[in-house]
């Protein structure tokens, strides 16, 4: 006769003991693996900008000054570094030199090299202006009027849109070039000839203009002709770079593209810009404004200017009969179009 009362007593302690051992256990595993958010993330490597850099003026080029200080060149994956130089034409050479991929030159650079090589290209006019170059002359060499400026030496850089402005300008005002002397200086020679003595008056655009004005102060006497050409500032890039690195144009302008969405949301943000880079008065800076269209495009308008600045350099080289290419092959669409697309009008 079994005795179950006697069973149940026996084997008690023994399930209860098994039973803790089996907690234990488990508390044991819990405890070996961590918690799922205490293990350690791994973040994810930023990606590394794309370096570039860009040879340009020190003409306010606003689009690419708002793309820098608003960082949208970095949100397009590029980290652009900007050379600057006197005038476009030393902007342009650098380029051609391997010291930058991007350059900013207006029209008569642009054309002449046109006439000796084929491996650079127009991207866009970032900007454009009918007053960009003016002249500045010393009233105490007796010069108060345009007429005064015979007999007068005047100095301008070689082959810039100063020099194209400057002939017009004599041409307007009939005085013959052989009734003044025109001297071709390097552009960081200018400001310290004018304000030297070594020459009566200076044609330039308007940072070059500004200084020698405060140079001088109520000595400086400025002469400008509003409407007598448009000038525009070009975006140019190697076709080395188009055809190995297509995106990177792309990019650039995408982030000159942002940069002029918020000049013309807001003027106020961007005056502001422009006054900090340039370190100028907000009221000169409201003057400056007022002198620029801010479009990047690729228009009929901007290609006759070309091809009648091409004639005028042409004309004044030392091969007046050296025949003009066809410039409309100068001009890569592709990248613009890929951007703005309704900024391409070449067509009549």
């Amino acid at each position: 006769m079994i005795d179950y009362q006697n069973k149940s007593t026996v084997n008690a302690p023994s399930l209860s003991m098994l039973l803790a051992a089996l907690g234990l256990c488990f508390l044991l595993l819990a405890g070996c693996k961590k918690p799922q958010q205490e293990e350690p993330t791994k973040s994810k490597p930023a990606t590394a900008l794309e370096p570039v850099t860009i040879c340009r003026s020190t003409t306010m080029l606003l689009s690419l000054v708002v793309a820098e200080k608003q960082g949208f060149f970095a949100g397009q994956g590029l980290a652009v570094t900007a050379r600057e130089f006197a005038v476009g034409r030393e902007a342009l050479e650098a380029m051609f030199k391997g010291e930058c991929e991007f350059a900013s030159a207006a029209e008569p650079p642009v054309v002449e090299y046109a006439l000796q090589r084929n491996d650079f290209r127009i991207l866009t006019a970032m900007q454009s202006s009918d007053n960009l170059s003016r002249l500045v002359a010393r009233a105490d060499r007796g010069i108060a009027k345009p007429a005064d400026l015979r007999g007068k030496r005047i100095a301008t850089v070689r082959g810039t849109a100063p020099h194209y402005f400057l002939k017009l300008f004599l041409d307007k005002q009939g005085i013959p070039q052989s009734e003044v002397t025109v001297e071709f200086l390097k552009g960081d020679a200018l400001l310290s000839a004018f304000s030297s003595g070594q020459v009566d008056a200076i044609a330039m655009t308007n940072k070059v203009i500004g200084q020698a004005q405060q140079a001088l102060g109520n000595k400086a006497v400025l002469m400008e002709a509003p409407g007598l050409c448009r000038n525009y500032y070009l975006l140019l890039a190697t076709t080395g770079l188009i055809d190995k690195r297509p995106t990177v144009a792309v990019q650039f302008l995408r982030a000159l593209a942002q940069a002029e969405d918020l000049i013309n949301r807001s003027p106020g943000e961007a005056e502001a810009i422009a006054g900090d880079y340039q370190k100028l008065p907000m009221a000169e800076i409201k003057e400056l404004w007022g002198m620029y269209e801010q479009r990047l495009s690729l228009d009929h308008a901007m290609l006759m200017g070309l091809e009648d600045t091409a004639r005028w350099y042409v004309q004044q080289s030392d091969k007046p009969n050296l025949p003009i290419p066809n410039l409309m092959n100068l001009i890569h669409v592709e990248s613009l179009r890929a951007v703005k697309p309704d900024a391409i009008r070449l067509d009549k």
